[in-house]
């Protein structure tokens, strides 16, 4: 954890930099009180944008105030999306560390010098952000690509007097909403700057990502990482270019959606530097920031979707409500439900110009917004949802902007619940097991009856009403009950089915559905009644 200055020294650090960045954002007019009034620049506060105006001052005060403009780019909750878009354009690059600084960053965090378990090592980094850089080598051990992140370590001694300073920006929305944002950034900041938070994400994911063949995650090399030092297996990336650009749009928004709202961890800022495209079946997340919810926001929020993207105003309203808190005045509720229903997101949302589509990411940018205008303040785990949502629903847009990649996922994550729901309901060794069970029984039930009649009748002759039969007999008549029985459950299954699947997904994908079920409840059928035999 990162603590405020206290020293004398510290103290007139914090002071000093307080009035670098006073004057800065003065001269766009992003301060409040007579400061803003005394050094506000000519022009910016009436012609400029907002989103112009923070681009321009906050890449010029260094790597966080930079990052926290590339942080409110995500937030399109606080700002119109065209601000965003324009908060996009901050570069995330930076000046390369001395390699003396790289070998001396690698000796701290894994306790020797690179050549000691690489068998080669590039000193030049292949990228060099604003918070991290990043090389390629391979393992002395077994030949593996590898690629290390490192943290710059100046970066680090920054944070304690910038995150102090970011309460000067005049804020884009109401003060609590706008400190929460402040707030959310620093704990992001925070776990960006302590690499073991991202190995740990990276473990989980990749766990999530053992029964999932569509998301491939690399191997983190445990013992070469540490608080500054990340080491994670080197994927093979191909580019977009040479792959069908709107499956994989809509495969990476399915793949997240899934992550996200049935997973344990998903990520927050994917960016097209920590997502892989390995094939047209196969996507990787290799890094970044990533949160978790708890598994009723998970529930809720995938309720949202549905209902947003099944034009339901109402419902979706409702499905929000529950992960946002009130700071606003009594009635937004119904305000916030009345905007819902108003909504026209090619209009409203600034995300596509010159198209009057609805597409599903216009509808809750417009919802964000709304609910922001409310006065509602999002949970930390919505935040994170909305920002990774957003993110990715970018990089979807850019490999298809003539398609909806974002509702076209939806539909698909919604096929592939349904598809494990249906896969565990009828798994065949599950379902062989109860269908033996259950004939057993049923085939016990006389003797058993038997039985309680004859304990029932105290004082009168133990005589039993099972009769023997032979063994043959006795198969031939549970087989023609198990066939009968799987027969009325096959006419149940095939009058229900259609019922279940529409409420589980769209009736596009309902009828496929339906045919692959009853098919595989035909088999099971044969399958049970071949074992009666």
């Amino acid at each position: 954890m990162i603590q405020r200055a206290q020293s004398p020294s510290d103290r007139t650090t914090l002071k000093q930099r307080r009035e670098q960045v006073l004057e800065r954002l003065a001269a766009f007019g992003l301060t409040r009180g007579p400061y803003r009034l005394v050094r506000a620049s000519r022009g910016w506060d009436h012609e400029a944008s907002l989103g112009l105006k923070l681009r321009l001052a906050l890449s010029d005060l260094g790597p966080v105030f930079s990052s926290f403009g590339r942080y409110l780019a995500t937030r399109v909750d606080l700002l119109p999306a065209a601000d965003c878009l324009e908060l996009e354009a901050i570069p995330d690059n930076a000046t390369p560390m001395r390699y003396t600084d790289v070998v001396q960053l690698i000796g701290n965090g894994i306790g020797c010098a690179p050549e000691d378990v690489f068998l080669s090592f590039e000193s030049e980094p292949f990228e060099s952000r604003l918070l991290h850089q990043l090389h390629r080598a391979r393992l002395r051990q077994n030949g593996m690509p590898v690629v290390i992140k490192l943290v710059r370590p100046g970066t680090a001694a920054q944070l304690l007097c910038d995150l102090e300073l970011l309460e000067l920006i005049q804020g884009p929305t109401r003060g609590a909403i706008f400190k929460n944002a402040v707030a959310d950034f620093a704990a992001t900041l925070r776990q960006q700057m302590d690499l073991t938070s991202e190995a740990k994400a990276l473990e989980t994911l990749r766990r999530d990502a053992e029964d999932l063949e569509l998301l491939r995650v690399p191997e983190v090399m445990r013992d070469l990482c540490s608080t500054s030092m990340l080491t994670i297996e080197q994927l093979q990336r191909k580019s977009a270019e040479t792959l069908d650009r709107q499956g994989v749009a809509r495969l990476l928004c399915s793949v997240w959606l899934r992550q996200a709202l049935m997973g344990h961890t998903f990520p927050v800022e994917p960016c097209h530097a920590n997502v892989a495209f390995l094939s047209d079946k196969q996507i990787a997340f290799t890094g970044g920031v990533f949160s978790s919810m708890p598994g009723e926001s998970q529930s809720n929020l995938w309720n949202y979707l549905i209902a947003s993207g099944g034009d339901n105003p109402d419902n979706a309203c409702s499905c929000l409500l529950k992960e946002v808190r009130p700071d606003g005045p009594p009635g937004a509720g119904e305000d916030l439900r009345h905007r819902f229903r108003q909504v026209v997101p090619f209009r409203d949302s600034g995300w596509y110009s010159g198209d009057d589509a609805n597409h599903l990411i216009e509808h809750l940018v417009v919802h964000w917004q709304a609910a922001t205008d409310c006065g509602y303040v999002p949970q930390p785990h919505l935040s994170a949802f909305c920002r990774g949502l957003f993110a990715i629903a970018r990089i979807a847009q850019q490999l298809s902007p003539e398609t909806d990649p974002l509702l076209e996922g939806l539909q698909e994550a919604r096929l592939l619940e349904s598809v494990a729901r249906m896969r565990e309901m009828l798994s065949l060794q599950r379902f062989g097991d109860q269908v033996d069970r259950y004939a057993g029984l049923m085939m016990a039930l006389p003797q058993r009856l038997d039985q309680m009649l004859t304990l029932a009748s105290e004082g009168s002759a133990r005589v039993k009403l099972h009769v023997p039969e032979t063994a043959s007999h006795q198969r031939q008549k549970n087989s023609t009950a198990v066939t009968i029985a799987m027969l009325l459950l096959l006419a149940a299954i095939a009058f229900a089915l259609p019922r279940v699947t529409s409420s589980f997904v769209g009736n596009e994908w309902a009828g496929k559905i339906n045919a692959v079920a009853f098919i595989a409840c035909g088999a099971l059928v044969l399958l049970a009644v071949g074992r009666t035999r």
